[in-house]
């Protein structure tokens, strides 16, 4: 994005924000910090990150480990010690797969780009909605088989 694009974003995000009763403006902000603090932790130590972010109600983390760890593709919802973050996991070889279609359907890096950026946002619908399926985890649950 080129300076005024990003002037006018922000902009709109302002008016935006601005626009907001009070009460949401504060949930949408206690989201925005918990999301900075999960993209900071994320950047000093995200080897198996693959991808943080939000869509304004929950944040979603996506994680990849082997598939013989996780039995499947995914995704493989994880605990979570914040109520605002999901954790999900995918495959190392379902990723690989995806990662080597793009690479090899599209030859533009841009196209590229953006079509991996597709894939990654279809994962975290694909979260979401399997998130939403589930009932919600207990931590009191696990504490109770020690």
């Amino acid at each position: 994005m080129n300076p005024d694009e990003i002037e006018v974003l922000r902009d709109e995000i302002m008016k935006f924000l601005s626009a907001l009763p009070g009460p949401e403006t504060d949930k949408l902000k206690d989201l925005m910090d918990t999301l900075a603090e999960q993209m900071i932790e994320t950047q000093s130590d995200g080897t198996d990150v693959l991808f943080c972010g939000s869509d304004g109600k929950t944040i979603i983390k996506a994680l990849h480990f082997p598939r013989s760890m996780l039995n499947e593709d995914g995704p493989v919802i994880l605990p979570s010690a914040d109520d605002k973050v999901i954790l999900a996991a995918f495959s190392d070889e379902f990723v690989q797969e995806n990662l080597d279609e793009v690479r090899n359907v599209f030859q533009d890096p841009s196209v590229r780009e953006h079509q991996w950026e597709q894939f990654l946002n279809s994962l975290a619908v694909k979260v979401s909605h399997k998130h939403a399926e589930l009932p919600d985890f207990d931590w009191a649950d696990v504490s109770d088989l020690n």
